[in-house]
């Protein structure tokens, strides 16, 4: 996986400064594939598990500086939304979990708890096109793609909250 650090790295950053880093709208339009991956601790989750939950789902790799810098701004979103029906899978690209926990252990100031799923063969990546890190998607309670980022961005800022509240289900008043 080192070659594609050194490969990959300067695209990515390139990428990453050119993208607005806003969310781009999409045609509410089903997901590409179920998403069923196992967790840190070989627990299976499929987008299935989240309906009637928003989802951020982040497709990412520790030895990524872009990824690396939006995870504490992904806590942040998350503890925002502590109350509502909204989850974070962030999809680790091919590594181990010996890696993954490091990083963990490395970024502990930020105490990333948001679910962390392992694509250890790469089929999510190819079912799901991508090809730039990070890239994310934004599901709405039904389980359609609404938004997608290209490169990484401050996940806790206003407007972006405001067009992830906006897709959490109403609950009636009572």
């Amino acid at each position: 996986m080192k070659w594609a650090a050194a490969v990959l790295i300067p695209l990515m950053l390139s990428i990453s400064a050119a993208n607005a880093k806003e969310l781009k709208p999409l045609a509410p339009r089903d997901a590409p594939s179920a998403l069923a991956l196992k967790d840190l601790d070989g627990k299976p989750h499929s987008l299935a598990d989240y309906k009637g939950r928003v989802v951020l789902i982040n497709f990412w790799a520790t030895w990524c500086p872009p990824c690396r810098a939006e995870m504490p701004s992904m806590q942040r979103l998350k503890e925002a939304l502590k109350d509502k029906p909204f989850t974070i899978l962030a999809v680790d690209m091919a590594e181990s979990e010996a890696e993954v926990r490091q990083f963990l252990k490395d970024m502990k100031d930020a105490k990333l708890d948001f679910t962390i799923l392992m694509d250890k063969d790469g089929r999510a990546l190819k079912e799901w096109k991508v090809f730039v890190f990070p890239t994310s998607y934004v599901l709405d309670a039904e389980g359609k793609l609404r938004y997608s980022l290209l490169g990484s961005t401050e996940w806790d800022e206003f407007d972006t909250l405001k067009k992830i509240e906006a897709l959490l289900p109403q609950i009636p008043a009572q």
